[in-house]
């Protein structure tokens, strides 16, 4: 697969892209933005769900290894 960033991006980075970036980005953004003092608790969850958010975009822009094989199946040549 290929990243976001690439020419022609897969379909798998696209969807965890989308999937996430509103609900796990903004929304704390936003809610931390808000008038009034909030728990720790729930400040703790926003930080959680941030971090997720950033991890995916992360590994949405990366993208995926070309070989759809695994290391152990691969052939090894010496």
């Amino acid at each position: 697969m290929k990243g976001i960033l690439s020419a022609t991006p897969a379909p798998g980075p696209i969807r965890l892209l989308v999937g996430t970036q509103l609900m796990l980005l903004v929304l704390p953004i936003l809610v931390l933005e808000s008038p009034g003092a909030l728990p720790l608790r729930l400040h703790g969850l926003l930080l959680a769900g941030w971090v997720l958010g950033a991890s995916a975009l992360i590994c949405a822009i990366r993208g995926d290894r070309s070989d759809d094989r695994p290391w152990w199946k691969r052939r090894h040549d010496r």
